[in-house]
């Protein structure tokens, strides 16, 4: 029989977690109720000058919108940083809607966002995954507070950012051309979250922060669209010489929200017979089928962290901790279309060979032209929780010069799906009146619209495919994935500081340690099949009609033929907790989604830093040593059985960063480096098939993954300009170039069929090679002192711009090589800001622009690209008192799509099914409140 979910293991992690929620939140709240009590008072670090003419929520945020100028100190690492380093601030939701960190990194130059379109999560209308420059995902090392980050996405090497809050999180660095004191598996670059600390503020202070949100497309639907959020956070300095520091932050997030997307069914067909795949005939095209989905979102974000440090001349200790959660409730409920007859309906096309098999889906003339309307209805939840823990203890030591630091940090990351639910409702096919004999419905797909695909039927296949009450429902089903990370680090290193050419010289080492568990079991595996004309059962299923629910009465520009019902997710819960555990699931099928390993990175490394006059240089030289082990299931016929495998790989990377600074105002930097990029685990090792004839036993192909795949590896060339003007006025521009080797198609595990002695292998392979040349720029200008009215005084315009060009070579088979784009990385990414803050008001209007983006390699079929995603957000507060302000903000004011994909480049051909579509999240509106004492 099949458990509802066999992991006695997540049942206990998840009681773990809810100990560890109660410590935290206890632990916020006895910190900050002596805060509260606690008279404000200024550091003693802070003069005057940093504080005149700040308001209270000035001096807190540092906001990149305060006044026109970025937050201070900033700016100034920026400045003094040795590479290429962007800073943005996150902690301001009074002019900001977003609460996901993801979303308010794009303000930064050269930082795109991407999301995990497979479960829905584009649904969401926030980000999930953040990248520099657009490289994929996986060329990007993320780390919280310098430690790398456990996987809480599942699959490949991404991290999913979604469930971090800007009321935990400082701010965002994306740091481009990392030297060698930091990790080298970084080909983009790497991003870190920093969490505050009380040595971060000019003053001591508690913060209340609670705001409300409203989705508009909810709210036009019907549909639960109300949300919101609150926010404590205090820090306090003490001590004789006020070296002592703690800064504790708690937060709980709840909001609801819809979305609809429309995409046609299946892959698309030439329109023609025998000419060929559609990725040859990229111009002449009919789409399979059409559907319709609307979503609904109930997502829930809490957590905690916590700082404590001592800083004085001789030793510097801190300690940190954080705790997040991300949970999200998702629906989906589809109507469709599809091009398909049933037993006893005959298909009056002639039958002809089309790409080596033959097809009814062609007339005489060799016209795309399939006969036979199926209404289909269709349901799925795609719930995700995501949850890590981290915690870390380290110190500096300065003595002569001498500085000796240690570093040890544990994270544990979880991400689940404990019960993702489908269910499906399908019958008997619109053929003609009778619904028997000779089909006579032949239909096609209007694409003329490109984001609004139509069917184009009959009058009375019109009336047949609206009635909700056919057909019954199909089967239901439910599966569950699981993976867990634990990472344990310990990072050392000592270094002397020099007074002469020789400004610095440091060695150090990390050791990291990585223990990974997964489960997984596809909810095809537990299908409880009803009684249908179509099949056997011992009962009959519901009609959509039968279900509770609601029928939409709108949606995107045109309403479907068949309408959508928002099934009660109650009801569909309870029959899979009733039906689905009636299906038996073999011991071996459940094998099959089991995996352990662990993984083992140990560095070493050594800079210095020379100055020559105004010229710094920072060469530097890292090792990192990579070994790894799994254990997985290998499907062999009656040999089935757990097969063990590992690797040991290793990568030398050095590097150089350069900096002149002629005088205060002007900047010139420079680097060469090495970097790799790590083959995601999944690709090294997982489930193994192997097939064999069954007469001879003989082998004839193995699936398998390919733990001696390489290591994607890149020369990176950056060169930069950066001006500083002033309060609110600065200018950057780079160049940069990559070379890459080894590469692999990073948006999935792409297969390489080889015949070796008669036996097939398919696993995934290394590629060729690839490059990236672009140019990026931002700046910013404020009025400021520039004119005599204080009123005009707080005008400014902001921006930045990336363009790149970038060039791939893949091998998709033996015979397939192909050049194109680097999957994931836009041509073109902007942002526009115009702000103003004076007074007691402040206000931002902020617009973003990624451009497209190549989304997956296909092999028949032409690629799914990702087109251009635009977004204008605006955003004012005004302070009340000095202790109390109110800010309102709006997200997507001009209503753009969410997500829009297509099959080529262009926008002729939407997407189909799970490659996304074209979807709408709609607005969101919010009101805020922001306390200080």
């Amino acid at each position: 029989m099949y458990s509802h979910h066999p992991l006695p293991g997540v049942r206990r992690r998840r009681f773990r977690s809810s100990i560890v929620q109660r410590l935290l939140a206890g632990s916020v709240l006895a910190l900050a109720a002596p805060a509260v009590a606690q008279e404000q008072a200024p550091d003693a670090d802070a003069t005057a000058a940093d504080i005149a003419g700040q308001t209270t929520s000035e001096v807190l945020t540092g906001d990149i919108v305060v006044n026109g100028r970025r937050d201070r100190s900033a700016l100034a690492q920026e400045r003094e940083a040795p590479g290429v380093v962007d800073i943005v601030t996150t902690g301001d939701v009074a002019i900001n809607s977003q609460t996901n960190v993801t979303d308010l990194a794009r303000r930064l130059p050269g930082i795109s966002v991407a999301r995990d379109q497979g479960r829905n999560q584009s649904a969401t209308g926030e980000t999930q995954f953040a990248t520099i420059r657009g490289f994929d995902t996986g060329f990007n090392a993320y780390t919280l507070d310098g430690v790398r980050l456990p996987q809480t996405s599942g699959g490949g090497r991404a991290i999913s950012l979604n469930l971090f809050s800007p009321f935990a999180i400082g701010g965002l660095v994306a740091d481009k051309t990392p030297g060698a004191s930091r990790d080298a598996d970084a080909i983009a670059g790497i991003i870190d979250l920093r969490t505050p600390t009380a040595f971060d503020f000019s003053t001591n202070f508690t913060r209340g922060r609670v705001l409300a949100q409203g989705a508009g497309l909810a709210l036009d639907r019907g549909q639960e669209a109300w949300g919101g959020a609150m926010g404590i956070d205090a820090a306090r300095r003490f001590g004789a010489d006020r070296q002592f520091g703690v800064y504790i932050a708690g937060y709980y997030e709840e909001r609801a929200n819809a979305a609809e997307s429309t995409a046609v069914q299946n892959d698309y067909k030439t329109t023609r017979v025998n000419v060929g795949t559609a990725r040859a005939n990229g111009d002449a095209l009919s789409a399979d089928g059409v559907q319709w989905n609307f979503y609904n979102n109930k997502i829930k974000r809490y957590g905690a962290s916590g700082s404590l440090d001592m800083r004085t001349d001789p030793i510097d200790l801190y300690a940190r901790v954080n705790y997040a959660t991300y949970l999200n409730t998702n629906t989906m409920n589809q109507t469709g279309l599809r091009n398909e007859l049933n037993n006893g309906q005959v298909n009056p096309n002639p039958s002809q060979v089309h790409n080596g098999g033959r097809t009814t889906a062609y007339n005489a003339a060799g016209v795309y032209t399939p006969i036979g309307v199926n209404p289909a209805s269709y349901f799925r939840t795609e719930d995700v929780e995501q949850e890590l823990f981290s915690a870390q203890v380290g110190g500096k030591a300065h003595w002569n010069g001498f500085t000796a630091a240690l570093e040890g940090a544990y994270a544990d990351g979880r991400f689940d799906q404990p019960s993702r639910i489908e269910a499906a409702f399908r019958g008997i096919s619109y053929g003609n009146a009778a619904q028997t004999g000779l089909a006579t419905e032949a239909w096609s797909v209007d694409l003329s619209n490109p984001v609004s695909p139509r069917p184009v039927i009959s009058q009375g296949a019109q009336n047949y495919v609206a009635s909700l009450d056919r057909p019954t429902q199909l089967y239901v089903q439910q599966g569950y994935d699981y993976l867990s990370e634990k990472k344990k680090t310990l990072r050392a290193s000592i270094g002397h500081d020099g007074d002469g050419w020789l400004r610095r010289v440091e060695i150090g080492g990390l050791y990291e340690d990585s223990d990974r568990t997964g489960r997984t079991l596809t909810p095809d595996a537990t299908r409880y099949r009803f009684r249908t004309a179509l099949q056997a059962g011992t009962m009959t299923g519901p009609s959509i009609n039968e279900y509770l629910g609601y029928v939409l009465k709108d949606f995107l520009d045109y309403y479907p033929v068949r309408p959508i019902k928002v099934l009660s997710r109650a009801q569909l819960d309870s029959q899979a907790r009733l039906l689905v555990p009636s299906v038996t699931v073999s011991q071996a099928t459940i094998n099959q989604g089991l995996l352990e390993g662990s993984e083992q990175r140990k560095a070493a490394y050594a800079t210095a830093t020379l100055a020559m006059g105004t010229i710094e240089l920072v060469p530097g030289i890292r090792y990192e040593d990579n070994s790894y082990d799994a254990r997985f299931w290998q499907v062999d016929g009656t040999n089935a059985r757990f097969v063990n495998a590992g690797r040991r790989y290793d990568h030398v990377d050095p590097s150089l960063l350069a900096a002149w600074r002629p005088n205060s105002r002007l900047v010139v930097r420079g680097a060469v480096r090495s970097s790799y990029a790590r083959p995601a685990f999944n690709q090294l090792a997982g489930p193994t098939v192997i097939s064999r004839d069954a007469a001879s036993n003989a082998i004839l192909s193995i699936t398998e993954p390919n733990p001696d795949l390489k290591p994607v590896e890149a020369w990176s060339y950056d060169l930069g300009v950066e001006y500083y003007g002033g309060t609110g006025r600065y200018a950057q521009v780079a160049v940069y170039h990559k070379d890459l080797s080894n590469i692999l198609v990073p948006t999935g595990t792409r297969s390489i069929g080889e015949t070796v002695d008669g036996i097939v292998r398919i696993r995934p392979a290394n590629g060729r090679g690839g490059k990236a040349t672009g140019i990026e720029a931002s700046g910013r200008f404020t009025l400021g002192d520039m004119v005599a009215s204080p009123l005009l005084s707080g005008v400014g315009v902001g921006g930045n711009i990336t363009w790149q060009k970038t060039e791939a070579t893949y091998q998709i088979a033996a015979n397939d090589i192909r050049t194109s784009r680097l999957p994931q990385a836009p041509n073109l990414i902007y942002n526009a800001e115009l702000f103003y803050a004076a007074g007691p008001m402040r206000a931002n209007l902020w617009y973003n622009y990624t451009g497209s983006v190549l989304a997956t390699v296909q092999d028949s079929q032409p690629d799914i690209y990702v087109q251009p995603l635009k977004e204008l957000n605006f955003g004012v507060a005004v302070a009340i008192t000095d202790h109390l302000e109110v800010g309102a903000s709006a997200r997507n004011l001009l209503n753009q799509a969410a997500y829009w994909t297509t099959v080529g480049s262009s926008d002729r051909y939407i997407a189909p099914d799970r490659n996304g579509g074209f979807m709408k999240t709609g607005r969101v509106f919010q009101l805020s409140l922001t306390m200080t004492r």
